[in-house]
């Protein structure tokens, strides 16, 4: 077993003394390949310290502090608002049970767009810093279990002991995969039989995980359509029946608002968002006009469930602009261009503006494709920002910043989107949102880090010691948090609120503690030395 050092690597970081130097901080910032390593679309610290020549870096940490303020408040404002109600349309109208299409879609929804993204997951001219990723990927894992599960056990919820024992039996198997694929010490050589068997193991990994899916989705639909059966009364005579136009799938033209006025209650942010708070309200108006005009809702609580001919239009224009730093090549970004403006082009002539169009399922999905999107771009600047003021201030271990100060967008995504479905009675689907996380962030690690070239000759070895210590707190939290739901009663209950607090609090501890040098990581005594 081999480990990767991390603590000889050039760092984002200064001595406390040179804080005030702007030109060595600036330097870094240009010179050190680790101050740009998960810089997405902007550059803070080339742009603070060498365009605007910030004094001190005490100025850089409040505006930091406003810049993430600011992007939380965005995000807040996407998920609940934008992303949540085309969510629950679409759970509404699917033909599966709510925890099977919650599990099934909710993953990909969030995830796609990160693991099509331009940056490279392990480049090998960044030598060691390529193990960040991986190191993210662990944190990833245990923060989206421990905040999801502690925001499920805040309100209560009684899951099926066969559902909850499938998922986190398969959580367990798919970590322990993980765990073994990545711990080896691969001996990478051009057309070597390693290389091989990595692949041979990725295609394992898929076509099991694959399969499950598979499962789900047909057991879910199956369930579904027999509870369908047993609630849908019979039909005894023709006048109970539905009208031609309702059979037909023709909605008729309602002639309560004009075009005008219902463009005006789409784009109010006023009253669509009147249970925050009147200064968040008040402050996010102006964004929240110019977002509702691109980013379409549909919601059976507005009228005429949301839809607004002229913003379904505008997101189809708008939507590969939006894709354009997710990585697309350019034939790529071509095909999705001419698909959406088409798409756009035959909304435009098919619809009515004063109507409301048959498959609206359709429309609530393409305003999720475009708020994830918008999503994911404010969580990977959020890690950006995060990245840069933590290594340059507190000269952090790498491994140990990826580990607990990333994935903070899509954790604040996901208590958000419980919360909101619990307050909604949606219980299956909140479990569903929960456990979708969790294991698409296991079983879509192992194959994004061989897609993205992590194995090689230069680059075999992607376990760090604090990532090794990551992963043993994966297995204790999640075994634990099994057995104690498994004793209350299939129940989550405050007691295991309490419980995840008290296990986060002792793993943020001793990852410092080791960082210190305080006490040695679970992993120091299989380190191998080097060899001459």
């Amino acid at each position: 077993m081999e480990f990767v050092n991390l603590s000889a690597v050039t760092r984002c970081a200064l001595p406390q003394e040179l804080y005030r130097n702007t030109s060595q901080i600036c330097g870094l910032a240009r010179s050190t390949i680790s101050c740009r390593s998960f810089v997405f679309l902007i550059n803070y610290l080339d742009i603070f310290f060498c365009s605007f020549k910030l004094p001190t870096i005490s100025i850089y940490g409040l505006i930091s502090a406003f810049l993430l303020m600011a992007y939380f408040s965005l995000l807040f404002m996407l998920t609940k608002y934008f992303f949540m109600p085309n969510f629950v349309t679409l759970i509404e109208f699917a033909p599966m049970t709510m925890f099977g299409f919650s599990f099934l879609v909710f993953g990909p929804s969030i995830f796609l767009s990160f693991y099509n993204s331009a940056w490279m997951i392990c480049d090998p001219q960044k030598n060691h810093l390529s193990r960040l990723q991986f190191a993210k990927m662990v944190g990833d894992i245990i923060r989206y279990f421990v905040f999801g599960v502690m925001a499920l056990s805040a309100q209560g919820y009684r899951a099926e002991g066969v559902t909850l024992w499938s998922c986190m039996s398969f959580i367990l198997t798919g970590m322990g995969y993980l765990y073994i694929v990545t711990k080896k010490s691969y001996h990478i050589e051009l057309m070597d039989t390693d290389l091989y068997l990595i692949k041979f193991r990725v295609t394992v990994f898929l076509y099991t995980f694959a399969l499950v899916l598979l499962v789900i989705m047909v057991v879910s639909h199956a369930t579904f359509q027999r509870s369908l059966l047993r609630n849908t009364p019979k039909s005894h005579s023709y006048m109970d029946m539905e009208s031609g136009d309702e059979i037909l799938g023709k909605y008729p033209k309602q002639r309560v608002f004009s075009r005008r006025q219902l463009w005006l209650k789409t784009i109010n942010g006023y009253e669509n968002m009147k249970d925050s708070h009147l200064v968040y309200r008040v402050l996010m108006i102006p964004i929240f006009f110019l977002v509702s005009n691109f980013f379409p809702v549909i919601c059976k609580d507005r009228f005429l469930v949301g839809w607004n001919k002229y913003v379904n239009c505008l997101c189809l224009i708008f939507l590969p602009f939006i894709c354009l730093p997710h990585g697309f090549k350019a034939f790529s970004w071509l095909i999705i261009l001419l698909v959406c403006w088409a798409l756009g082009i035959l909304t435009s002539i098919s619809t009515h503006s004063l109507r409301r169009p048959d498959n609206v399922w359709l429309l609530a999905l393409l305003g999720l494709i475009i708020s994830s999107v918008a999503m994911n771009l404010l969580s990977r600047e959020i890690e950006n920002i995060t990245w840069q003021y933590v290594s340059i201030h507190f000269d952090v271990m790498p491994d140990v910043t990826a580990l607990m100060y990333f994935g903070l967008g899509e954790m604040f995504s996901e208590v958000i989107i419980v919360r909101c479905l619990q307050q909604r009675k949606l219980w299956d689907a909140t479990f569903g949102v929960v456990m979708s996380m969790v294991t698409y962030a296991i079983f879509l690690a192992f194959p994004l880090l061989f897609y993205q070239g992590c194995y090689h000759p230069s680059c075999s070895l992607i376990t760090t010691a604090s990532t090794e210590t990551g992963i043993h707190f994966v297995f204790l939290i999640v075994s634990t948090t099994l057995l104690h739901i498994s004793m209350s009663g299939y129940e989550f209950r405050i007691s295991l609120f309490f419980y995840l607090l008290t296990l986060t609090v002792i793993y943020v501890t001793l990852q410092w503690m080791i960082h210190y040098d305080w006490m040695l990581s679970l992993a120091t005594l299989h380190i191998v030395k080097p060899k001459n």
